[in-house]
């Protein structure tokens, strides 16, 4: 089997080293490596499809807080490991991540692999046998599309559709990006099939939640033993059901009930990760993070050919339908559906709320998945390698002096 694990790398230079790290980790390298490079602060001031929103910026000083510059810093990390891989770079944009995707699905790199991977800066492997599990799950199970279950989300349509318009002072800029929102879904439903999948969402039997409902699937040693007794008296208390915290379960927010593996619609485990099926549409991974096989990767990109839907990535804001939208790919494009635990990038703490995405944040979680293996902590904007066991002396070979204190 042909693997890539393709990377996108922007800024923060703890957050490269954090994957780098997890993906030196792995007991299976047999991979090609691909980096992403996005370039620059999102200005595109001189397109044309940005000139209503810098009407609308330049008037109320209103801009998309989700942009940032790009740190050059990164690709003198990159120069310092060992890791063969390949160079791409794409122009910062509104599209973010999902922006960056497009285009680089358009070069058609993936066609010379059997599955690849579409991964972040900043997400980390949850175990070494994290690529082992993959290769043997999807020959197994013929899997097409696998997402990340740490952050699992449904949201009603009713709340996308009214997103940036909710509650008080709501100002043009926000009346602005929810057209753009509504705009692009109304682009993708000019395909029959699209439009039918939009029309039922209503009516789905999740979207009695007028909001959303978020579910958490990473593996049980983040949670302390605290936080299980907690989850446990919790579930006990509003489900009456004895369901232990610990193994394979689902944690559910903002009930902070979880679900058991009893509880999906297929559970699977292999080298102790955990796979399951999603029959619903609309559910989708945060952050637009996902294992594509080649059969879908063409098939997306005849629709998209057909429909014209490249350059929905291009105008300001798009980011935040196309990330929902990669969810109902698998449904409109004709393939099932899978979530796992392999995978988490650290956002907000699921239990508390509380932003870990900080350099201490993820520290922390590569200490715990990688534990009497690897230790590191933080130094100024880099991670520390400060204890291996020796069985790790191939991370040596792999990472440069920088990723050690030494």
């Amino acid at each position: 089997m042909r693997l890539s694990i393709c990377i996108l790398a922007h800024h923060k230079p703890w957050l490269i080293m954090a994957s780098l790290i997890s993906l030196a980790m792995q007991d299976n390298k047999d991979f090609d490596l691909h980096i992403i490079y996005i370039r620059g602060n999102g200005d595109n001031r001189n397109k044309e499809s940005y000139r209503k929103f810098y009407d609308i910026s330049d008037k109320s000083q209103d801009f998309n807080p989700h942009l940032t510059d790009d740190d050059g810093r990164i690709i003198e990390l990159l120069k310092s490991t060992s890791f063969k891989y390949t160079f791409h770079e794409f122009n910062n944009d509104h599209g973010l991540d999902s922006g960056a995707w497009y285009k680089f699905i358009q070069k058609k790199i993936w066609k010379q692999y059997d599955y690849s991977f579409f991964l972040m800066e900043g997400f980390i492997f949850t175990s070494p046998e994290v690529i082992s599990s993959v290769k043997l799950f999807v020959q197994e199970e013929k899997c097409d599309f696998l997402d990340m279950g740490f952050e699992k989300r449904h949201m009603s349509r009713n709340l996308l559709e009214n997103l940036t318009i909710r509650g008080k002072n709501i100002s043009e800029m926000d009346y602005y990006h929810q057209n753009v929102i509504n705009r692009i879904f109304k682009s993708f439903s000019k395909d029959k099939k699209f439009l039918k999948l939009y029309k039922d969402w209503a009516s789905y039997s999740l979207s009695e939640i007028k909001g959303v409902i978020g579910f958490h699937h990473v593996p049980s040693a983040i949670y302390s033993i605290s936080d299980k007794l907690k989850l446990y008296a919790i579930n006990l208390l509003k489900r009456r059901r004895l369901f232990p915290p610990s193994g394979d379960f689902i944690l559910e927010t903002p009930s902070l009930k979880y679900h058991s593996r009893k509880k999906v619609n297929k559970f699977t485990t292999i080298n102790n990760i955990n796979y399951h099926s999603e029959e619903a549409p609309y559910c989708f991974g945060c952050m637009c993070q996902h294992l594509f096989s080649n059969s879908f990767l063409t098939e997306m990109s005849r629709k998209y050919d057909e429909n014209d839907l490249w350059n929905e990535a291009d105008q300001p804001f798009s980011a935040s339908a196309l990330e929902v939208i990669w969810g109902i790919l698998p449904s409109w494009l004709g393939f099932k559906k899978w979530f796992f635990d392999g995978v988490h990038r650290p956002r907000k703490n699921f239990l508390t709320f509380i932003r870990e995405d900080d350099i201490e944040g993820v520290c922390r979680y590569l200490n715990i998945y990688y534990k009497n293996q690897i230790r590191v902590q933080s130094s100024g904007d880099y991670i520390k390698i400060v204890w291996s066991h020796r069985d790790q002396r191939e991370l040596d070979k792999l990472l440069g002096n920088i990723f050690f204190n030494r």
